[in-house]
């Protein structure tokens, strides 16, 4: 799966991005349920994709993250903390998504 790793200002890892044509928004939580540590708090709904930006929501080692897809109609999934910041959780869904 294609990721883009997104970095702050002082090239910590905050966020990443998938391209969403590599797995749908069930697909996202199914594969962050698998992460050691995540907790799914929140998965889309029935056609979820007319009206959640933010579709799925979780807890990592006591860590909000979302993953949406900004404007609703997107060509990659935002994942990462609410609010955007970096934390050391975020590391393990990037290697989750490298991984799959």
């Amino acid at each position: 799966m294609k990721t883009y790793p997104l970095y702050d200002s002082q090239n910590r890892l905050f966020a990443i991005e998938i391209e969403t044509i590599s797995i749908g928004r069930r697909g996202v939580c199914h594969l962050i349920e698998i992460i050691a540590g995540a907790t799914l708090k929140r998965r889309p709904k029935l056609l979820s994709w007319f009206r959640e930006q933010v579709f799925c929501e979780f807890i990592i080692d006591g860590e909000i993250h979302i993953a949406e897809e900004p404007y609703g109609d997107n060509s990659r999934y935002w994942i990462g903390p609410t609010p955007p910041r970096w934390l050391p959780q975020t590391e393990k869904v990037y290697k989750a998504f490298v991984r799959c």
